[in-house]
């Protein structure tokens, strides 16, 4: 079986015409009824945010290439607390990019992080109606910890909110378990995190 190889690659580290790919990602109808801001990011919001990530040290968003370098997704990881080691995190990718790519960045990230982040509580929000999206967070060892009700407003309706989240101990004691359980998937991809 041939592996697909895929590589994330800090977003500021990238040429501006690949940086602008990410935008019509972030742009797909798919991607953005799932986040809080929904709206069609324009050039210049999308070129504000990318000069912000360059001023926070909290915060890091990791591009998903393909083997032609071709943008496929973002993995962010949010509000980084060294004091109390602990992270929140999200990923989205483009519509074309499926056949198991989620379940393998979910599995890879989550050990970079706690490997490398020296982070030991790794937190993420979902949208009411995602279920997908919590049912996969829960395969790989998240807690639901919270429903906030009636959080948010999209398309002119209130929705909730899951609040999930792994703790590095629960991950070192079950991905020796999840491997095995899913390793066929996980190996069809060769990721390779760049930390810079």
């Amino acid at each position: 079986m041939s592996q697909k190889s895929i590589t994330l690659k800090n977003i500021l580290t990238l040429d501006e015409d690949k940086q602008m790919l990410v935008r019509d990602i972030r742009n797909e109808e798919n991607v953005r009824k799932w986040m809080y801001t929904d709206h069609e990011v324009t050039q210049q919001e999308h070129l504000n945010w990318i000069a912000s990530l360059a001023k926070k040290s909290n915060q890091a968003v990791f591009v998903v290439l393909d083997e032609q370098e071709t943008p496929m997704g973002v993995v962010s990881v949010n509000d980084l607390d060294k004091n109390h080691k602990k992270s929140d995190w999200a990923y989205y990718l483009t519509q074309a990019a499926r056949g198991g790519l989620g379940s393998a960045l979910e599995f890879h990230f989550i050990n970079f992080l706690f490997d490398e982040f020296g982070i030991e509580k790794l937190n993420c929000e979902v949208i009411e109606g995602n279920d997908a999206v919590v049912k996969l967070h829960k395969k790989f060892l998240f807690l639901e910890e919270g429903f906030r009700r009636s959080n948010i407003i999209k398309n002119g309706e209130r929705i909730g909110v899951h609040f999930l989240g792994l703790t590095k101990e629960d991950w070192e004691n079950g991905k020796d378990e999840l491997t095995e359980k899913y390793g066929g998937s996980l190996a069809k991809f060769d990721i390779n995190i760049v930390n810079i």
